[in-house]
């Protein structure tokens, strides 16, 4: 049925009259209270929701913004800070930081002190036993420089480290209390952060490539000393990071070598693994050698008060000094720990 002309003119005035009210409501305030339908002309829906709200007397609020998103917290990677691998890890070159464990045993037991240490190389024989005691002090300090940020590109950084471990008969009064042995350590490393996962959580964070020399810096017969080239994987997860390395002996003549005979008994390489537990934290570094020569160290850092740590240190097999590295024994040792592993 159709609408007459004036019928439809009238309907369109209706729907303009609506359209005037929304309007009107949006401009006026409060003058559409108690006619929501005004409203539903009203095209933005943030003015439409408004207009809803005071027509039935609603206090009307803003819809919120949405939040912005919150980044992930970045997991911290302790070899990361050890080494700077990362880039928010990166403090700078020739700034004096923590390499190998720092601290101090004042009180180490041996089982089987080293009296006459011996060697293949005659030159190296000692010919008469020493007065060493069972008990004595023990420490190591232990640290390391960037000498260079980007060796290949923007990869890789050269480190300086040097590390020195020294067995001092602090006890020993009718011996006048000398060290027995102190070892020299400097290393000339290449650092290179690789980042790869290699399953179950775990990531090989870096490799490193050097050169190693350690000696104890004594005349025959007492002299020790050998070079390496030597290699490193750094694997982590979480609190967790095993060091696997392995190295190469640089060969010497004869005459020259103190100690030929020294990789059948300190091996080619060794494994260090270190776990945090809290404030705790425990290494263990595995050394295998030719015919059960190698070596096992078992390591416990413990909180005592606010920043001072405790240190247990259980060490048995070949090799925990250049010295002994042909002498078996077991020690243990309690004393203080400055700088872990992470």
């Amino acid at each position: 049925m159709r609408m007459p002309f004036d019928d439809k003119r009238a309907a369109g005035r209706g729907r303009l009259a609506v359209l005037l009210g929304g309007a009107a409501a949006v401009l006026s305030g409060g003058a559409l209270a108690g006619n929501p339908a005004a409203c539903a002309a009203i095209a933005d829906n943030t003015e439409r929701l408004a207009c809803y709200d005071e027509s039935v007397g609603r206090p009307h609020q803003e819809a919120p913004l949405p939040a912005a998103p919150v980044p992930l917290a970045r997991e911290p990677s302790a070899l990361s800070k050890r080494w700077e691998l990362d880039a928010e890890d990166k403090r700078g070159t020739f700034l004096i930081t923590p390499y190998k464990p720092t601290y101090m045993l004042v009180g180490r037991w041996s089982n089987s002190p080293n009296r006459q240490p011996t060697s293949p190389n005659p030159a190296n024989q000692v010919t008469e036993p020493v007065a060493v005691d069972a008990a004595e002090a023990k420490y190591q300090i232990s640290f390391k420089t960037k000498l260079w940020e980007g060796l290949v590109g923007h990869h890789g950084d050269l480190w300086l480290g040097y590390t020195q471990l020294s067995n001092w008969q602090v006890y020993n009064k009718s011996f006048s209390a000398p060290f027995r042995e102190t070892d020299y350590e400097p290393e000339l490393m290449a650092v290179f952060r690789t980042n790869l996962d290699v399953g179950l959580g775990f990531k090989l964070k870096m490799l490193t490539a050097g050169l190693n020399h350690q000696s104890n810096g004594r005349a025959q017969p007492w002299s020790r000393s050998w070079n390496r080239l030597m290699v490193q994987g750094g694997i982590e997860r979480g609190n967790f990071a095993l060091l696997l390395r392995g190295w190469k002996r640089f060969e010497e003549t004869a005459s020259k070598d103190d100690n030929p005979d020294i990789s059948r008994y300190l091996g080619y390489g060794d494994v260090q693994a270190t776990w945090r537990v809290d404030a705790h934290e425990f290494s263990l570094n595995l050394r295998p050698g030719f015919d059960t020569r190698g070596a096992a160290q078992l390591d416990w850092t413990f909180p005592i008060h606010r920043n001072l740590k405790g240190y247990l240190q259980f060490f048995t097999g070949y090799g925990e000094t250049l010295i002994d590295y042909n002498h078996r024994q077991s020690t243990f040792g309690l004393g203080v720990s400055l700088v872990d592993w992470l």
